[in-house]
Order: structure tokens, then C-alpha cells, then sequence
């Protein structure tokens, strides 16, 4: 197109048209001066502004609704816990549990849930079809009655099926609705911190409507405070408790008070296993993001703290004096045990081992052997990354793993009829592998890996090696 004829379509807008009039006051056939009625919506006056939102006063509830989170298949042992704790009016959801708690008790179930990922209080909920409705929902909370100016905040967001065109962008949003709270009440905002924020935030979003918490957690529950070095793989605390609290319910672990973890790692579900013995509290060597809360009450944070202390103390009194159980922990690699035994006393458990109510040892656990007739094998043992863990020899890993297997599962059959053994797998199909049925398994999710917790009764009975291939017959192969 030639220049000039561009020029001539700058600025105009193709859209728009004018419909000439006549002026009314000429005559038929007239070819007087014409108007021109503007009919474009583009020429509309703009919608006036919404009013600023109401602000609620949140921060001084008697009630407020929770919601916990934990891994999934952990649900039902999370439910019973809350009940036991207080909470009212629970609700179980697919990855954790709602329910109503005032402040005081909030901040108790914090400290002392086992199952647990994070617990939120909230401080708003609402419709919410968009980045501008998260935003203005962020509005109505008085987040300067919750936090100070000197310090630092993140937030996060969770979309379940929101219709945002870009959750990071609504994520900003909901970040800018503290700001300029901040800004409209004090004329200041506080800073952001990404990696060690002093208060968490976090909203979830549905299509239609959202809600935004604050977290009292902090650093994610499973994270107990104890444990400095990991081991491949490390299997989160909260899982390991729900392992434990699963096993034990079983019709073949009452009575039972020997325990064997023989892929013990760093320790995790022996520690576990120990703090539910002991009443030792998930949360006695941790800060929270409730203590640098405003309406925290330090008066009644020393006395939470002042409790789980007693109720530790007595609980290690008990397991030393009474010496009602037993736990053996084993590893494949000796700098995994030094670490199992390094966690186990930073968590307060270095009595135990001293006087040998626990015990850790450098064994490959296809040596390792019963000390009683009956007991509980709990554990998890390798699969995927953790199979290299092991020190495999041979370089590939379904090779190693399917070596591994078939061979501990003739250990079992060997060795420890009358024990039941609990495996936590990522293998759906371990069965095929190591040569057991299990009595049943329990779906669970370890991160984003989908496992099962399979319980394989170890039945007493005449031990017949596997068939290696062509040389047994038809009879024999059946009996294996």
C-alpha cells in the first residue's frame, strides 16, 4: 500500500461507522449540512470502577474453618486424629480434612499432628471466577492485624480447576491484594521473601469460588526438626507415621513388640515408630509460622511446649524401665546408618540406644535374621532410584531390582515364618517379584510416586527354593 494511503487509515478504527443524517431543518431534495450518529460500542463511556471491597476483622475469631492437608491415603488416619485433638465439624476431602477450631486448639493440632502436611486457618472465602475476583477477595482480610510491617511474606496458590488464564499472574494478584491492604491502612507495605518467609499465605481456587488461608505450619509438618543428613530417596515423616499407625492396626500386630526395618535408611519410620512409643510430639524441635503470628500468645505456647516435654520425658521413662518393645534398624551402607543413629538422637532417643531398646547395624538384609518367633518386619524398601542406592552390581536397574526381590523374598519364606511383613512399594505388581500374596495393600502416595503398603503374612512351613528354570519338573514347579 502506498504511503499516503496508509496514512490515511492511522488512527481510524475499522470498526466504526457513521450513519449520515440530513439536518431536520432542510427541506425535501435539501443538500444542506448532515450530523453524524456514532453507533460503535467502542464509543461507550467506560464502566465506572468498583467500590473497594469491605474489610472483615479476622484475626480475632472464636472459630474459624481449617483445613489440613496430608498425602493422599492418609486421610482416614488424619480424620481420627483430628477428632482425637478436638477439631468439630470434620469433613474428609481427597488429600486432607476440613474442620472448625478456634485458636488455641489450632495451634495445639499443629503441634501435634503426625499425619498432617500443613494446617491452614481461613481468612476468606468467596466467588471467584477470575484473576480480579482473587484479588478483590484478598482485600477483605485485615492482614495487618495478622502480621507487622518488619516482616516478610509469600504466597501460593493452588488452582483446582480455576478458570485463570495464568495462575502465576493470579498468584501476583492475590500478592498485590496484601499490599495494598497495607498500603490503604498504613500507607506501607512489608517485604516478599521467597525461601524463608516469616508468614505463609496460601489460597486454593476452584472454577467458581476460592479460599485463602493462613498457614500455621511454615516449613511443611513432615519436616520434624530432628533430621539434618538424608539418605536416596528419603521417605517424608508423615508418611512413615501413617506406615507405622497402619501396620499396627492389623490383626497380626497386636501382641507384638519386636520390629525390624531391614532397608532403615536414615532412619525415618524407625523414629517414627519410636515417637508414637514414647508420646514423643511431632512438632518438640521445630519453630511454626504460628509463633510469629499476632495473635499468638507466648503464655500459651510455653505451656504447650512445657507439656510435650513431660509427656516425652514419661514416655522414655517407660520404654526404659519397662522395655515393652524392640527395634532393630539395618542398612546395606554404613554412612546411612551413622545418619539413622545421628537422627535418632537429635530427636532425644539416644537412651534407647544406649541401653539397646533400639539397635542399628551395617547388614545386608538378605542376612538378616529373627530374634524371636514372632514380629513385625515394617519398611520400604528400594525401588526406582533407591535400588542404585543400594550398591547394586549389576547396571540395570529393573535387572538389580528383579535380582534383589526374588531374593528377599526367599529370606522371608526362610527365615521369618511366623513375622507378618508390611512393604511400602512403588512396584503394584511386588507380588510377581518376591514371590508372596499379600493379605492386603493400601494405596498411598509417596510425593508424586503411587504406591501400595502391602501386608504379607509369613506363614510356618517347609521352606522349597525357587525353580531356576528347565531343571525342575513339572510337580516341583508347582510347589514353588
Amino acid at each position: 500500500m502506498p504511503d499516503d494511503r496508509r496514512n490515511e487509515y492511522r488512527g481510524k478504527n475499522p470498526r466504526t461507522r457513521a450513519t449520515p443524517q440530513r439536518d431536520s431543518q432542510a427541506g425535501p431534495g435539501s443538500s444542506g449540512p448532515r450530523t453524524y450518529a456514532r453507533t460503535s460500542q467502542y464509543d461507550e463511556m467506560p464502566a465506572k470502577p468498583l467500590p473497594p471491597p469491605e474489610v472483615r476483622s479476622t484475626a480475632r475469631q472464636q472459630m474459624y474453618d481449617c483445613f489440613a492437608s496430608c498425602p493422599k491415603g492418609l486421610e482416614d488416619l488424619l480424620f481420627e486424629e483430628l477428632q482425637g485433638l478436638g477439631a468439630m465439624d470434620m469433613h474428609k476431602a481427597s488429600g486432607g480434612c476440613s474442620f472448625k477450631a478456634g485458636w488455641p486448639l489450632a495451634t495445639r493440632i499443629t503441634y501435634w499432628t503426625r499425619f498432617a502436611g500443613r494446617i491452614g486457618l481461613r481468612v476468606a472465602h468467596g466467588p471467584c471466577h477470575n484473576e480480579e475476583d482473587l484479588y478483590r477477595l484478598g482485600l477483605t482480610v485485615d492482614w495487618w492485624n495478622w502480621f507487622g510491617l518488619t516482616q516478610t511474606f509469600r504466597v501460593d496458590l493452588t488452582t483446582l480447576g480455576a478458570n485463570f488464564q495464568n495462575p502465576r499472574f493470579a498468584q501476583l494478584r492475590l500478592k498485590d491484594a496484601v499490599c495494598d491492604g497495607f498500603m490503604n491502612k498504613l500507607e506501607q507495605r512489608p517485604d516478599i521473601s521467597v525461601p524463608e518467609p516469616d508468614v505463609r499465605i496460601f489460597a486454593a481456587a476452584t472454577p467458581t469460588e476460592a479460599s485463602i488461608y493462613m498457614d500455621l505450619a511454615g516449613e511443611n509438618l513432615f519436616k520434624r526438626g530432628w533430621r539434618i543428613e538424608k539418605g536416596e530417596a528419603p521417605l517424608k515423616e508423615n508418611l512413615a507415621a501413617g506406615i507405622w499407625a497402619m501396620a499396627r492396626r492389623s490383626p497380626a500386630a497386636q501382641g507384638i513388640d519386636q520390629f525390624l526395618d531391614p532397608f532403615c535408611g536414615s532412619g525415618t519410620i524407625v523414629i517414627e515408630a519410636l515417637s508414637v512409643l514414647c508420646d514423643r510430639a511431632p512438632g518438640l524441635d521445630r519453630p511454626f509460622s504460628f509463633e510469629k503470628l499476632k495473635p499468638y500468645d507466648e503464655a500459651l505456647g510455653k505451656a504447650l511446649q512445657n507439656d510435650a516435654n513431660l509427656r516425652f520425658n514419661a514416655g522414655l521413662d517407660r520404654a526404659l524401665n519397662e522395655q515393652h518393645f524392640t527395634w532393630h534398624g539395618s542398612d546395606i551402607t554404613q554412612l546411612l546408618v551413622d545418619i539413622a543413629k545421628e537422627n535418632l538422637c537429635r530427636a532425644g532417643f539416644e537412651e534407647l540406644l544406649e541401653a539397646g531398646v533400639v539397635n542399628f547395624s551395617q547388614r545386608d538384609a538378605l542376612t538378616t535374621e529373627p530374634w524371636a518367633e514372632q514380629g513385625l518386619i515394617i519398611t520400604n524398601p528400594p525401588y526406582g532410584e533407591r535400588v542404585r542406592a543400594k550398591g547394586a552390581d549389576i547396571p540395570d536397574e529393573d535387572e538389580a531390582y528383579q535380582r534383589l526381590f526374588k531374593e528377599y523374598g526367599d529370606v522371608l519364606k526362610k527365615k521369618f515364618a511366623g513375622w507378618t511383613a508390611f512393604l511400602l512399594s512403588g512396584d503394584l505388581e511386588i507380588k510377581k517379584t518376591i514371590g508372596l500374596s499379600p493379605k492386603r495393600k493400601t494405596p498411598l502416595f509417596n510425593g508424586a510416586i503411587e504406591c501400595r503398603l502391602f501386608e504379607f503374612p509369613l506363614a510356618a512351613g517347609v521352606y522349597r527354593p525357587r525353580s531356576t528354570g528347565e531343571e525342575a519338573g513339572p510337580a516341583e514347579a508347582a510347589q514353588n
